[in-house]
Formats: C-alpha cells, sequence, structure tokens
C-alpha cells in the first residue's frame, strides 16, 4: 500500500502516516498538500494523510481548499499531539540566532517563545518543518535555525538547541485520510461537507443550519473559506456527527441540496474525539 503525505522527510504529515499505518505502507512525499490529494485523485497512490486543524491556529486553508474539487474522499482523521523545537547546526547557540525558518502553523504556535527569546529575529516562512530544516542544514549557517519536531536533528544532521517551544501546555494537530472512497458506518462517525449558496439574502444560512438542528444532529464546526471567486463570496464547511448513510443525516442532505447552489459530501469516517 503506499500513502502519500507531505515532505520532504520528517514533517508531521509523514509522523502522522506512520503513527496511522505502523510500518504496514509505503510512504510518497509530495512537495505540497495539494499535490497529495490530486496523487490519491489520479490514483497514484492509495491513500493520502493531509493537516487539516491545528488546535491553536485553526484550520490548513491549502487542505479545505484542494478537498473542496478533488475527486478524492475522506476515510479518516488523525490526532497528533506536536511539539516543536528549535534546530540549528552544530555549533550554534541561540544568542546567534538571526534567522528563524519553518511552516507559518509552527511560527504562529511558537510566537511567545520567539518573542521573548528572539525577537529580532527574521521570520522566514516555509512549506513545511522538515523544508526548513533542510534549508538550515544546507547552509549551514551558525545564525540560522529552524522551527520543528526535534527528530529533524536526527535526518537532517542538526542540534537541538531547545526544545518544547509551542506555546501553551497542549498542542495538537488533526490531519485527514484521505482515498477514492470514504469509511464505512460504525456507529460513531463524523461527515464532513461543503457547500455554496448563489442565493445571498437574510436567513439562508440560519435555514441551512436549521436543518441539522431541527433533526438534533450535533454539528462540531463550522468555518466560511473564500470561493475565490469573487469578494464576500464564500464557501462553507461543515463537520457534524453521524454517517452519511444513518437516516437523519441522509435526510437533512437532502434538504440542504435543495437550499443551496453546490453541496459536496467530503466523507463520513469514524470520528475520534
Amino acid at each position: 500500500m503506499k500513502v502519500g503525505a507531505l515532505g520532504p522527510r520528517g514533517t508531521y504529515s509523514e509522523i502522522a502516516a506512520w503513527t496511522q499505518f505502523k510500518g504496514r505502507a509505503e510512504v510518497v512525499l509530495y512537495p505540497t498538500i495539494s499535490d497529495v490529494v490530486e496523487a490519491v485523485a489520479r490514483q497514484e497512490v492509495d491513500a493520502g494523510v493531509i493537516p487539516v486543524e491545528s488546535m491553536r491556529e485553526g484550520s490548513v486553508g491549502e487542505s479545505l481548499d484542494a478537498l473542496t474539487w478533488a475527486d478524492v474522499r475522506i476515510k479518516g482523521e488523525i490526532v497528533l499531539p506536536i511539539t516543536h523545537a528549535l534546530l540549528g547546526v552544530k555549533g550554534s547557540k541561540i544568542g546567534q540566532i538571526t534567522q528563524v525558518l519553518s511552516h507559518p502553523q509552527a511560527i504562529a504556535q511558537c510566537r511567545e517563545f520567539l518573542r521573548k527569546y528572539l525577537p529580532m529575529a527574521e521570520i522566514v516562512e516555509m512549506g513545511s518543518t522538515a523544508r526548513s530544516a533542510e534549508q538550515v542544514s544546507k547552509l549551514g549557517q551558525p545564525h540560522i535555525a529552524a522551527i520543528g519536531p526535534r527528530m529533524l536533528a536526527r535526518i537532517y544532521g542538526l542540534q537541538v538547541l531547545r526544545d518544547n517551544i509551542q506555546s501553551g501546555e497542549k498542542n495538537i494537530t488533526r490531519f485527514l485520510l484521505i482515498a477514492k472512497e470514504d469509511g464505512p458506518r460504525t456507529g460513531r462517525d463524523k461527515t464532513s461537507i461543503v457547500f455554496y449558496t448563489a442565493d445571498d439574502r437574510p436567513g439562508i444560512l440560519y435555514e441551512i443550519l436549521g436543518e441539522f438542528a431541527t433533526r438534533k444532529i450535533n454539528l462540531t464546526k463550522i468555518e466560511s473559506r473564500p470561493s475565490k471567486k469573487a469578494l464576500g463570496d464564500y464557501l462553507f464547511f461543515i463537520d457534524l456527527e453521524g454517517h452519511r448513510e444513518d437516516r437523519k443525516v441522509k435526510e437533512a442532505l437532502k434538504e440542504v441540496e435543495k437550499k443551496t447552489a453546490m453541496l459536496r459530501v467530503l466523507g463520513s469516517y469514524p470520528r475520534k474525539f
């Protein structure tokens, strides 16, 4: 079995994939999240693992955008505790660091540490934490550091300058397992949908959400994202409890479809929380 994940070696997506499959699959690394989704759609790989939500910094926009139109389904979710470390070349010291590289989510999650210990450092956003560590290793400069999992130090020949630099005691990221088909009913499921309302009038969103409320279907997440078609034009993403084949969920989705210009069920899958 082949599973796609965001590369290069050592990303949290790769760690999540190994956590899910425990060595029972070959992990194939791709340069972007969109590339992972497209690889699953083209059936280059059997499944993919992509980050979708950080407990502290919210949703990953690229993942939501890619899922909206790609011919893939959400098959499961993976919840992974995240710890960040400041990584530099061997022999470097925190006091020397003038530039820090990392993924935007990791940078945001370590904002307090950076403000306190490296307030003057230039912050450079990269495509992944692993790409940041790879770059620091290639450059070999003692004044440049990366933020990411401590295992990157072993992979890229770096040293841990400071461990556990993320803000707060608890930091969790939610990953999605995607495939060509979603999951079967388990009795404890979650369904993700995205919809678009061409009819912009007062109360339309209230009417749509009411279809779930009247059937006592709990919504675990509601979020809007720009449709990228016009300013002020939005797509709405919802996670709800239940499987798309459950009678109440099926009824609600049928009614919601009547009220929207586009409704897409992204998948039903076992609920982890």
